[in-house]
């Protein structure tokens, strides 16, 4: 049988024949199949039709359909942070000051005299991570004396990564250090010659001098904290970012931490998709922990009101147990996992298998690796691991061997950003031949390990997808020192897969999400300029001009897609830096 040209265009590509609710058109498609498109339409909040005739698609539409002209725009599946601690930045994103992008740190002292001056009495200015002093054209970080030159009278607090941080003399005067103040175990107050406390906090390489401080820091109210997650949703949907995948986050108590987030999930006001991994925060009280919450939770339950996997309980992690926590800092030396480490993990992975309950795991260093996959292949021989999805998480040394045996497990890998930030630090103390495979991402796509990128914002990275995504393709830290050679780079259309369907395996989505392709969801970007063609360093200034969830417009930028721009919230509190930086 001849059909005519319309029909067999929509006979090879479509998913449904209900009414058309949106149609986009003159776009740029790459599917990762190797085909290319101009166009697709959605309908019920998935995608329909894929066209490379705009004509025959535009004809059909009806009186209903939504039609979006992405004027020759790179147009992408969402992207997916397979490891964001989102639920936590929420809570906090309206106090911040951030520091992504800024290219000299008299940039970012100015930043701080301007939050200065709009922070109230009792409230902080702080610079929470996110960011890499090799990034400034002084390649440096900022000093005690520079913080309080900016801001005499507001105590500052800026965080590098989880190796450090710095407080000006306000500060320190408001926490009560001084010589006599005693740091939590393996971190320092650094100290003059003459004993008295520099402002510089060290961790050595454990992070709670940090996270006390963190602690330390007054909190917003519930309804700011609400206002706040909005805005950061926002914010993530501006970098095209359409789901993030929680990893939990020390400090950060479920449920009673989490309200901001399931609040909006609740009312259908969360207007991207979050899958949560439960992290518990009491040392020796994990496995009681986690028989709570497997008892009070299903894996997979959707907590939102309108949209599929909207707000998901997922499973368990990145921490499982404290004592199989090997840290993240490369300024200090690799800590060995605590004493009767594996002895704690093992009854906790087999409540995880036992409920059905996925699992993921932060591991850094190969030599912590070895000691969870001796353990995981015990287990494995009377409860297959297989059964779940379980996840290494971050893997920067993993070795060869030990990627076999994760393989032979059934296990995957969530990589993350973090050498973007950190890769300096890692090779000038591990050197270049280490680095040059840290960690080795050609190495488990070539032996067929489902991987998922991230970015472990906002903290140790920044949240900002882009600059992930140009760490992996260009080999590159975000100071521009090289870390890999060819052997080691993602092509850019492997890297988007990654930061697509690759994260959502991660999740067990796969099948709904993380390609342009019939009957998958519609969550897609519209971006700025095209990622597969434009040179390397444009990469970081990625962002997104229309951003589509579930079939619905999320975000819109004023300037590109002016009749489409949705104007944020009212921003809580007044003072916020956010202010300083609302599209």
């Amino acid at each position: 049988m001849k059909l005519a040209p319309l029909a067999m265009l929509l006979a090879a590509c479509s998913y449904t024949a209900e009414a058309v609710d949106l149609i986009v058109h003159n776009a740029k498609i790459s599917t990762f199949d190797g085909k290319s498109y101009s166009g697709f339409s959605v309908t019920d909040g998935r995608f329909d039709t894929l066209s490379r005739d705009d004509e025959a698609l535009l004809k059909t539409r009806q009186a209903s359909t939504l039609v979006i002209d992405a004027k020759g725009k790179r147009v992408i599946p969402g992207m997916n942070d397979s490891h964001l601690h989102v639920v936590r930045e929420g809570r906090f994103y309206n106090t911040e000051t951030r520091w992504e992008g800024v290219d000299s740190l008299e940039k970012g002292l100015a930043l701080i005299r301007q939050s200065a001056k709009n922070t109230p009495p009792g409230q902080w200015v702080r610079v929470v991570g996110g960011w890499s002093p090799h990034q400034f054209k002084e390649k440096r970080m900022p000093t005690a004396e520079e913080l309080t030159l900016a801001a005499p009278n507001t105590p500052v607090f800026v965080l590098h990564l989880y190796s450090g941080g710095v407080l000006n003399k306000k500060a320190m005067a408001v926490l009560g250090i001084d010589k006599n103040t005693q740091p939590p175990k393996g971190s320092y107050y650094e100290k003059d010659a003459s004993g008295e406390p520099t402002g510089r906090l060290v961790a050595d390489p454990n992070p709670a001098i940090l996270y006390q401080t963190i602690a330390a820091l007054p909190a917003l109210s519930e309804k700011e904290q609400r206002n706040s997650s909005q805005h950061y949703y926002r914010k993530l949907l501006s970098l095209g970012v359409t789901s993030a995948v929680d990893a939990g986050g020390g400090g950060h108590l479920f449920p009673d931490n989490y309200q901001a987030s399931s609040q909006l999930a609740a009312s259908g006001e969360l207007p991207l998709r979050v899958s949560f991994f439960l992290f518990p925060q009491v040392p020796g009280e994990e496995l009681n922990h986690f028989t709570q919450w497997m008892s009070r939770y299903q894996a997979n339950q959707n907590q939102h009101l309108h949209m599929d996997n909207g707000f998901v309980v997922e499973g368990g992690g990145e921490l499982l147990v404290w004592k199989a926590s090997d840290y993240e800092n490369f300024q200090a030396e690799r800590p060995d996992l605590g004493e009767g480490a594996e002895k704690e993990l093992e009854q906790v992975v087999r409540l995880h298998l036992l409920q059905g309950w996925p699992f993921r795991i932060h591991a850094t260093y190969d030599e912590s690796i070895t000691r969870m996959l001796d353990l995981f292949e015990k287990i494995d021989k009377t409860q297959q691991l297989s059964a779940v999805r379980w996840i290494i998480d971050h893997a920067e040394t993993v070795s060869d061997h030990n990627l076999e045996r994760i393989k032979k497990l059934g296990g995957a890998i969530a990589v993350q950003g973090r050498m973007a930030f950190a890769g300096e630090d890692f090779l000038a103390r591990y050197g270049e031949a280490q680095t040059r495979r840290s960690p080795p991402l050609k190495k488990m796509l070539a032996m067929g390990i489902p991987v998922g990128l991230g970015t472990d914002g906002t903290r140790v990275s920044s949240f900002n997808p882009w600059a992930t995504y140009y760490w992996a393709v260009s080999g590159k830290t975000v100071g521009g020192t090289v870390l890999y050679g060819e052997e080691n780079r993602l092509d850019r259309l492997t890297a988007l897969k990654l930061f697509t369907e690759g994260s959502a395996y991660l999740s067990g989505e796969e099948r709904n999400k993380g390609q342009i392709a019939p009957g998958m969801y519609a969550d897609f970007a519209v971006l700025n300029h095209d990622i597969l063609t434009v040179p390397e360093r444009q990469l970081l200034d990625t962002r997104a001009e229309l951003t589509v969830v579930d079939g619905k417009i999320r975000y819109a930028s004023k300037s590109a897609f002016p009749t489409h721009y949705q104007a944020p919230p009212e921003v809580l509190p007044a003072w916020s830096p956010v202010t300083m930086a609302l599209d």
